[in-house]
């Protein structure tokens, strides 16, 4: 290898050189008003001490007053990177902009059989609409409903009619291998709850209690859990939770092992449990029977069962402006991938996939001039190994939504900076703190931000920020330096 005069290898003094080079020289905006060297961030010296590669990051920054396009700054900002959660910017944006924020969801019930002195002789069918969040206190409210038109008792089944979404199979993997953790609930047309509960594990002299809230009905806890004298050392992070199906007459089951300090008090864990159609039954159960109901029977799922009428329907009272500021701020998976289906089915694709609505996506991105050729929106919650997307497009989606009536509204939705949702811990109490929109994303070996930054000069930008390799989970300080930065110089 040939050295330099200064000993440094020539080699690795081009490469040192090319990479900065690389970062001040993308320029996309005005003619003649090109991002120079002394403006830019000094990317690689972070990336320098944390050890990180600059051919692992790709950078796109771009300014939003003024010309459309406005100068922009980057670093590998056309290359495609897996986003993780960032690529729910995507998805929430077509959604708003295909949907209208004030989209509802209705979720229907019919009856097959009639009702007679409170009684309904034969089967309850519920027919789901998408609803991303028909939640306990909906359920609880809806069953008042129907208890006050006069049903008391039903002697049949509860049959979940699906159809809006393609079938869900439960039986496929979990992105993590874990299927207790609620990040990896598979979309469902009657998705109730999340498809989730919160344990609530109570030390007490002879081991430990455990609780579901909300409750299930028929559902049978084995506890195994080992409490442990002394301080909080073992908490329910540590829990393993899993579950089985019931067999003909035998319930499902629902096991939780491991070790538990008793000084840890009482605590909770949010678990995904049960197939879908089992926690259906076993959720409508529960707040059947609280109402004062009768009920014995099953569920089962019958895909097209709804028909005619409905009896009684229940209208979300979220809208879903309101669902999207639930995804981006609290990076739920499950609604953003309910979104993208949501999104199939309003095109006309009836079972909705996600491929139907990856198509609608890019149909809707064409119509507004568009075109990001190297994007996999796979399942539009980012959650995923695929997924892929360039800084570059994903600046460039940022920027055409703040241009749009909704922009406003969709820029509200993302978390601020030190405040709010995700990023809340986050350079608290900095200048940039509150004046940053920041949807963060994280995977094994990926780190990402994306969003808008409003500089002390008053001027506003659409910004992403991907980090994919061994070393990305050390990428957080960079992340912040360059929202510090850019609030500072912008």
């Amino acid at each position: 290898m040939k050295a330099s005069r200064s000993g440094r290898p020539a080699s690795r003094r081009k490469s040192a050189f090319c990479a900065i080079l690389a970062m001040v020289l993308f320029v996309l905006g005005v003619p003649g008003s090109p991002a120079r060297a002394e403006t830019g961030p000094p990317v690689a010296d972070w990336l320098r001490e944390a050890g990180i590669d600059t051919a692992d990051v790709g950078i796109a920054i771009r300014r939003l007053d003024g010309v459309r396009g406005g100068p922009a700054w980057g670093l590998n900002a056309d290359r495609p990177f897996n986003p993780a959660s960032t690529l729910k910017l995507v998805t929430t944006w077509a959604a708003l902009s295909i949907l209208g924020p004030e989209f509802r969801w209705r979720t229907t019930l019919h009856l097959r059989g009639a009702i007679v002195d409170g009684v309904l002789e034969g089967d309850l069918i519920l027919r789901g609409g998408g609803d991303p969040k028909l939640v306990v206190e909906d359920l609880t409210e809806w069953i008042a409903r129907i208890r006050a038109a006069g049903l008391r008792e039903i002697r049949g089944d509860l049959v979940i009619d699906d159809a809006i979404f393609e079938p869900v199979d439960d039986t496929q993997a979990p992105f993590d291998g874990d299927p207790s953790q609620p990040y990896n609930v598979l979309p469902s047309g009657a998705l109730m709850n999340f498809k989730a509960t919160r344990l609530v594990v109570r030390p007490e002299a002879a081991g430990a209690r455990i609780e579901l809230d909300p409750p299930l009905a028929d559902v049978r806890i084995e506890n195994r859990i080992r409490v442990q004298r002394g301080p909080c050392r073992h908490g329910v992070a540590g829990l393993r939770v899993r579950d089985e199906a019931g067999r003909g007459d035998a319930p499902p089951v629902i096991r939780v092992e491991g070790p538990y300090s008793a000084g840890c008090g009482e605590q909770g864990l949010f678990a995904a449990v049960l197939g879908h159609v089992e926690f259906a039954r076993a959720f409508f159960a529960a707040a059947w029977r609280g109402s004062g109901g009768v009920w014995e029977g099953g569920a089962r799922l019958e895909r097209g069962a709804a028909d005619g009428k409905p009896w009684i329907d229940w209208v979300s009272p979220r809208t879903l402006a309101e669902v999207v500021d639930d995804v981006n701020h609290f990076s739920n998976n499950v609604m953003a991938r309910q979104l993208l289906l949501q999104v199939a089915a309003a095109s006309g694709a009836r079972p909705a996939g996600v491929r139907e609505g990856g198509d609608a996506v890019r149909a809707w991105l064409r119509e507004r001039g568009l075109d990001f050729p190297e994007m996999v929106l796979d399942n539009g919650a980012g959650l995923s190994r695929q997924a892929r997307i360039s800084p570059a497009s994903l600046v460039s989606l940022l920027a055409q939504a703040a241009r749009e009536p909704l922009g406003e509204r969709f820029r509200a939705s993302l978390p601020r900076v030190g405040e709010t949702g995700t990023v809340r811990f986050r350079l608290v109490g900095q200048p940039v703190a509150g004046r940053a929109w920041i949807k963060s994303g994280s995977l094994a070996e990926v780190r990402s931000i994306a969003g808008y930054l409003e500089a002390a000069s008053g001027r506003r930008y659409a910004l992403a920020m991907f980090v994919n390799g061994p070393r990305a989970g050390a990428s957080g300080a960079a992340q912040d330096r360059l929202l510090r930065w850019l609030h500072e110089n912008g």
